[in-house]
């Protein structure tokens, strides 16, 4: 990790400046390189999809040393330029014929790697984009010696790759995009690995599939990625994410968007565009017809290229102002109020929404017709009650904003929280989190955290509140311990060190405080600790505090 830098001062800057931000241009995750399905590509097209990210397989078109891109597997690139499609194409898999057909790291076979990229590239004017490598910071997608190298020798591995086909493919034209990194999750350790072996000169745009982040801790992670050497200004695509959840997929979409274009991300694809047997939730059915998810991404084309802006007016509401004209927004609970007829509001699915109020789960798409959409004008919101929340206010080592301090305890010791990069070792999360030194268990991020036990006795975790003035509040305190743990967690809370609740917790629950009173400079601290044994003793969570009458 010794490319990671300081992160004093931190705070969720994009590469770009804040007037370049766009909204991102969609782009959907086909399969025709596996099976071809002339109805799914007229499916597209109806859907309005005008770029593609998609394989043309090394195995299916070098055979007996001929290339055969007109095979009907191969030749479907042929087809899009007429259709208004882009492809954005994957080389990944290595060839039977060489080096046993495992992931390509022998010279001879890196070389012929790179060849067929370049070939391919030049084949099919469709082809804007050439994306090497696909996750390649986990198992799936390598095998052989790249796949046994450790996350180091991995890296460099797929950089001599990298390296390779970036040469071999501006060769054949200058113009084409290399994308690279290759990354599921957010491993920061990945990252720093690729950063190392000096990957960041051999793409245009990284690569991030950041299944494991909710959208709206996405800036703040890539804001620790910009630390990284190498990564610092360049771009960024999301060539994958997606949920299996057909319900929840509209609102993650929307919500994606959003944060996506306030991160600088310039493409953003959706996986998939139809079905792959892996229960993710697609843009289109079997037969074509475009599902609700489907709807979600028409509406959302009509904001690709527009200026976008962080309107949210505080940290419990998440807002991107498109243009003059068009505002999503949601975050805590309160009524929104339209002040001209010609502004309306939709679902993320495109449908009216009568009576607009605001909401964590579902955004609002808020359009006009005639003035511009502006909060606190056009746009009104109600009172505002949220004065702390853990997942709202999450904040790795060195940025801002956090109304909680976070810290371990143990035996009346305090223990402070350093940033895990992630994946930097087996058995910790892909993704940047808070953990301990010395204590491989004691962990979190905005969603969980995993208190733990040292010989002293438990290893707790808490959040303390410092009223900054005279009040009253209520807490919302969640916990849902993990299926696996023993015994489940221990939720105390107190105000300056007396004890006003305590729960031991099997199952989900929320405890809930009104009316706690608050002079200025108390301490409300709300302590999770482990049960009997820490076995399995991983929770969500969420403490919400709010003002009280």
């Amino acid at each position: 990790m010794s490319r990671l830098l300081s992160l004093a001062g931190l705070v969720l800057a994009t590469a770009a400046a804040a007037e370049d931000l766009r909204a991102p241009r969609l782009a959907a995750a086909s399969s025709f390189g596996q099976t071809w399905a002339p109805d799914l590509l007229d499916a597209a097209v109806a859907l309005g999809v005008t770029d593609l990210r998609d394989e043309v397989f090394w195995k299916h078109v070098t055979r007996d040393g001929q290339d055969r891109f007109d095979w009907p597997i191969n030749r479907y690139p042929a087809l899009l330029p007429a259709r208004g499609i882009a492809l954005s194409v994957i080389v990944n898999n290595g060839h039977p014929d060489i080096d046993g057909g495992v992931t390509p790291t022998s010279p001879d076979a890196v070389a012929a790697f790179a060849r067929y990229a370049a070939r391919l590239a030049a084949r099919f004017p469709a082809i804007t984009s050439v994306e090497v490598g696909n996750e390649m910071n986990s198992d799936d997608f390598t095998s052989g010696p790249m796949r046994e190298a450790g996350l180091a020798g991995r890296a460099r591995l797929y950089t001599t790759l990298l390296a390779a086909t970036h040469e071999a493919v501006k060769a054949a034209n200058p113009d084409l995009r290399i994308i690279g990194g290759a990354a599921l999750a957010m491993p920061l350790a990945w990252f720093a690995a690729l950063s190392d072996a000096g990957a960041p000169a051999h793409v245009d745009s990284l690569a991030l599939h950041p299944y494991t982040t909710p959208p709206e801790q996405f800036r703040r992670q890539v804001a620790l990625l910009r630390e990284i050497p190498g990564y610092e200004a360049m771009a960024l695509e999301v060539t994958e994410f997606g949920t299996p959840d057909p319900d929840e997929a509209p609102a993650y979409l929307v919500k994606y968007h959003c944060q996506m274009a306030l991160a600088g991300v310039t493409r953003a694809v959706w996986y998939p565009l139809n079905p792959r047997g892996d229960g993710m939730a697609p843009l289109v059915t079997p037969a074509g017809g475009v599902t609700d998810v489907g709807r979600t991404f028409q509406l959302l084309q009509g904001l690709t290229g527009l200026p976008a802006q962080d309107a949210a007016p505080d940290p419990f509401t998440y807002a991107c102002q498109f243009g003059p004209r068009a505002l999503v927004i949601w975050g805590a609970p309160r009524a929104v109020t339209l002040t001209d007829p010609a502004l309306s509001a939709r679902d993320p699915t495109g449908q009216p929404v009568a009576a607009p109020r605001l909401s964590r789960e579902v955004p609002l798409v808020i359009t006009s017709e005639g003035p511009d959409v502006r909060l606190g004008e056009t746009v009104r919101l109600g009172p505002q009650t949220v004065i702390a929340d853990t997942f709202d206010q999450f904040a790795y080592p060195g940025q801002h904003g956090d109304s909680f301090q976070r810290f371990a305890r143990a035996g009346g010791e305090v223990i402070p929280f350093t940033l895990g990069p992630g994946q930097e070792t087996g058995g910790v999360p892909w993704t940047p989190y808070l953990g301990t030194a010395g204590d491989g268990m004691l962990r979190m991020d905005a969603t969980f955290l995993m208190p733990s036990m040292h010989a002293v006795g438990p290893a707790e975790i808490v959040h303390r509140f410092t009223a900054p003035e005279a009040m009253r509040v209520s807490l919302d305190a969640m916990l849902d311990p993990a299926a696996g743990s023993r015994d489940g967690v221990r939720l105390s809370v107190e105000v300056n060190g007396a004890e006003l609740a305590a729960r031991h917790v099997t199952g989900r629950e929320v405890l809930v405080l009104d009316g706690v009173a608050l002079e200025a400079g108390d301490r409300l601290d709300i302590i999770t600790g482990p049960g009997a044994t820490p076995d399995g003793d991983d929770a969500l969570y969420r403490f919400t505090l709010r003002r009280a009458p």
